[in-house]
């Protein structure tokens, strides 16, 4: 494996570094391996600490895994073992994680999609690092009625100080910063908003949108059944293998907005489904507008 590639089987891949590598790598992936749950609540100072490794260590670990460096190798290690479930429990990412990792790109996709909105007054916002970028695109936006599941999405929009802002009920989830669980199909079950906003931890082609929680996969399709058209945004990185809960397919959305080169074979077969995606890259026509 170069230090380009990313492993298939990441779990696999830490235990085999044990064995193998420098004393303070072997530690890393030790602590990676035996408490993950730790690993990855941890910031890095206070991992750093504890393993006695520097931050450049940390980030050299990561990136011999193929990754740029500590955040999203917790965000995929997360993902891996919520895939496999090898002797723990669910482990979710923790939110500033998924705002560090491709956070241009993700403002680039908002900012895109801001158009589409044109003429709504009512808008339902999921949670999620891309959705946090899409809040902060509506400073300029003219007011409107919000509900949103993020307590982030929700804070950024207060802090404009010109929308109406609704949170669902539910219970929160600590490192999402989002609220979950009966409460939210409760909240909805009254309203009917003019477009959703949307996220989701993995889109393939053949299967649609997907995430690692079922409790997530509930609240999406609660939102979807609460608003006119749902538009979906997704950078690159959460094009690949499914995850565990199916939330709907690309017949529920009436826009994808993405980052995916035109010449990626998942935009050709997203677009044979019939559903309208609209590239947001830099200096790019969409990104303009």
């Amino acid at each position: 494996m170069t230090a380009a590639e990313k492993p298939e089987d990441l779990i696999a891949a830490i235990a085999s570094l044990r064995g193998s590598g420098t004393r303070k790598m072997q530690a890393i992936a030790a602590a990676a391996a035996d408490d993950p749950e730790r690993f990855i609540r941890d910031s890095s100072k206070e991992l750093c600490a504890r393993l006695d490794a520097s931050e450049p260590t940390l980030i050299r670990f990561c990136q011999s895994f193929g990754y740029s460096g500590l955040s999203d190798f917790r965000i995929d290690l997360a993902l891996a073992y919520a895939r496999n479930r090898r002797g723990i429990g669910l482990v979710e990412p923790l939110a500033q994680d998924r705002r560090n990792v491709n956070r241009d790109a993700k403002m680039l996709i908002a900012q895109a999609a801001l158009p589409l909105i044109a003429g709504d007054q009512t808008l339902l916002i999921d949670n999620g690092s891309t959705a946090e970028c899409f809040a902060e695109c509506l400073a300029e936006a003219q007011p409107l009625t919000v509900m949103t599941t993020s307590l982030t999405v929700a804070h950024i929009l207060l802090t404009q100080g010109h929308h109406e802002v609704m949170l669902t009920g539910g219970r929160v989830r600590p490192n999402a910063r989002a609220l979950s669980g009966r409460l939210v199909e409760v909240s909805l079950a009254e309203f009917r908003f003019d477009t959703l906003i949307m996220g989701a931890d993995s889109i393939d082609p053949k299967s649609g949108l997907s995430t690692f929680r079922e409790d997530e996969a509930q609240v999406n399709r609660a939102l979807l059944a609460g608003a006119e058209r749902a538009v979906a945004l997704a950078d690159s990185t959460k094009f690949g293998k499914p995850s565990l809960h199916r939330i709907c397919g690309f017949e529920a959305l009436s826009h994808l907005v993405t980052n995916l080169d035109e010449t990626d074979d998942n935009l050709e077969a997203i677009r044979q489904t019939g559903l309208q995606v609209q590239i947001a890259h830099p200096h790019s026509q969409e990104a303009a507008e």
